[in-house]
């Protein structure tokens, strides 16, 4: 039994080395071969930027977009030459992921011209990347247990959603919201099995400060998923000491960092989250941002909601950029519809949350995340009506990316479901194993019943894995023609 839990451990180790170099090639294989990442060179602007004005927090209305000085076929290239250009740059996310991005030394400042390397700053970015993959599947390693089917499980979820591997090998602000996200899923997971040390109560503060300081996006996520934790560990231990305990208030300091960065921000452009329309009204107005009234698309509100519904699950079943995959056709088919269930199966949780609240640790993380994702992009879907409606008549502001920052949740939720119905059927067979030296019919006929439906989740569970792999990489080496 002992040498069997010792092979078992093994071959979990081997999957999750397979999957994290899966992830890594799938990375470089992008940045390589397809390229064009979503606003890169905006992100790389804003590097620029703080290379040339060494501020820790940025004049927004100063920052302005690189324009090329000389043609090049294709940005993964050495020492790229730049100018700043006129047009705004347009990002109002806090600086600390472009700090981090210098750091690269990829970005040099010579005689008014902006030096950058490509494929260094790209190469920084993916490092941060595959740290943070690291991060999510030790989660997985060290909580789901022993059945090597349900590791399999998270690491297909935590790996196969296009935009996930494709956004990380560009240079985005999105890698720090996922390394914030899961930084934090990593804290609440550790409160949750009572280590409720220092080190804890740190881990979660850091996981807030970084995805506050990535964009307020997974601010907004990481705000709801821990004020669901608290709601749910006060229902379930009736009290709320630990919110005001000495280790608590040793984290202050970096939860008033972050509330000040925004204070600070908020004084100098009117605004916690500077937007184009704050930073220049008069190139909003010019700008592809807005829709003239006469020009403008009108929907109602049901026509909105099916609006987004439809494009932010093509973002999330696909790959939405410069260059673009878009699965055509219904949620439903082989193509979609592993993926599109990975957003809407951690909902059955509600309905285990009575049971198995108080014994399982990966619960409460779980529907917290999941749940924190799931009511932002909520939000998002009404804020981005309103902008519609009242402001602008864009009809942008449905991607999913902002979002995969979740991934680590929402791989934990649903595993947390297959696990506890395995579970059940596990205790029906224990029962069984008493009286099988009286075995009666029934108790037979239980069994019986009991390992066929386990074999029956076993083989949903093969299917569902194939399917992510499929709808991912393997559906767009299929599929996309555009290479560089």
């Amino acid at each position: 039994m002992k040498k069997r839990r010792y092979k078992s451990k093994y071959l979990i180790l081997l999957m999750y080395s397979l999957v994290f170099i899966f992830f890594g090639y799938k990375m470089l294989f992008y940045a390589e071969h397809v390229g064009r990442f979503p606003d890169e060179i905006s992100h790389v602007s804003y590097i620029a930027y703080l290379e040339e004005t060494h501020k820790i927090i940025p004049e927004f209305k100063d920052m302005k977009i690189l324009q090329q000085t000389k043609t090049i076929d294709n940005n993964n290239i050495k020492n790229a030459e730049y100018k700043f250009g006129n047009d705004l740059n347009y990002l109002g996310h806090p600086p600390l992921y472009y700090h981090i991005m210098r750091l690269s030394g990829a970005v040099q400042i010579k005689n008014n011209t902006v030096v950058i390397d490509f494929i260094k700053l790209r190469s920084f970015n993916i490092a941060l990347s595959l740290l943070t993959i690291l991060l999510i599947l030790y989660i997985g390693y060290s909580r789901i247990g022993k059945n090597i089917l349900l590791h399999c499980l998270y690491a297909a979820i935590v790996v196969s959603v296009p935009m996930l591997a494709y956004d990380c090998a560009g240079i985005n602000n999105d890698t720090l919201a996922l390394i914030g996200l899961s930084v934090f899923m990593f804290g609440i997971l550790r409160f949750s099995e009572e280590k409720r040390n220092s080190l804890t109560y740190f881990i979660i503060s850091l996981g807030v400060f970084l995805s506050f300081m990535s964009k307020l996006t997974a601010g907004v996520v990481v705000f709801i998923s821990l004020f669901i934790y608290i709601a749910l560990i006060f229902i379930r231990e009736r009290n709320l000491w630990f919110v005001i305990s000495k280790k608590f208030l040793c984290t202050l300091p970096i939860y008033f960092i972050t509330i000040a960065y925004y204070i600070i921000t908020y004084f100098q452009t009117g605004s916690i989250l500077p937007t184009y329309r704050v930073l220049d009204p008069q190139g909003f107005y010019n700008s592809g941002f807005y829709v003239d009234v006469a020009n403008r698309t009108y929907m109602s509100f049901t026509q909105y909601v099916l609006y987004f519904t439809k494009n932010f699950m093509h973002t999330w079943t696909g790959i939405a950029s410069a260059v673009s995959l878009i699965k055509i056709g219904r949620f439903i088919s082989l193509n979609n519809i592993a993926l599109a269930l990975l957003l809407i199966i951690p909902i059955l949780l509600l309905f285990q949350m009575k049971k198995y609240m108080r014994k399982y640790p990966i619960f409460l993380a779980a529907i917290s995340v999941y749940f924190g994702v799931l009511i932002s992009i909520i939000v998002q879907c009404l804020r981005a009506y309103n902008e519609f409606v009242n402001v602008s008549g864009y009809l942008g502001g449905y991607q999913s990316r902002y979002y995969l920052c979740g991934i680590s949740g929402i791989a934990l939720a649903v595993v947390g479901i297959v696990s506890n119905y395995l579970e059940g059927d596990d205790k029906v067979s224990e029962i069984n194993l008493e009286f099988e030296n009286n075995m009666t019919l029934q108790c037979y006929e239980t069994k019986r019943v009991s390992m066929l439906k386990k074999v029956i989740v076993y083989g949903i569970c093969l299917i569902f894995i194939s399917l992510l792999f499929y709808e991912d990489f393997i559906y767009f080496l299929i599929n996309f023609k555009d290479y560089l």
